[in-house]
């Protein structure tokens, strides 16, 4: 009897042990979240596309964003967007909460640009709870820090499937 009670409770804590376990390496598993974000104008000068990847659930202390900066026309695709002398500037916000805690920006002119960096947490900031991502389009004509015109803000979270609109 104190022996089928022992192995009983041996069978229990091992199986309570591999449950913490997985459950562990599960969220310590990257969530992938593609993007794609669009300048607003009617021929698509210039979008950002490619991959969101949360280190954890949120709050998350780092996501890695890897993709594409695109301003047309460029030189491998065919010319439907004659040039607008504009250039195309993608920016990347980080929030906790309200608080933006890290950004990065990618720009490019008439041409396609390959990205991979990551956004951090501060010490001070709890984590990552989204990422707001905006393509804005500025004269090449004119010197100005400020764009012509920008496509609408895209908010991602790790928990959402697509986008939300802000």
């Amino acid at each position: 009897m104190i022996r089928a009670l022992l192995r009983a409770a041996t069978v229990l804590a091992a199986a309570l042990l591999a449950t913490t376990v997985m459950a562990g390496s599960a969220a310590a598993v990257p969530i992938s979240q593609r993007f794609s974000v669009p300048s607003g104008d009617n021929c698509t000068y210039g979008y950002t596309e490619g991959v969101l990847e949360w280190r954890s659930t949120a709050p998350t202390k780092a996501v890695r964003l890897t993709g594409v900066v695109v301003d047309r026309p460029s030189a491998n695709e065919p010319i439907f967007c004659r040039d607008d002398r504009r250039y195309t500037i993608a920016s990347y916000v980080a929030y906790a909460g309200e608080r933006p805690i890290d950004r990065a920006a990618q720009r490019v002119d008439n041409g396609v640009l390959r990205f991979d960096f990551v956004l951090d947490s501060d010490a001070w900031a709890v984590g990552i709870d989204r990422v707001v991502i905006q393509v804005c389009r500025t004269s090449l004509d004119r010197p100005s820090t400020v764009p012509d015109y920008c496509g609408r803000e895209y908010t991602f979270r790790p928990t959402s499937i697509g986008p939300n609109g802000s």
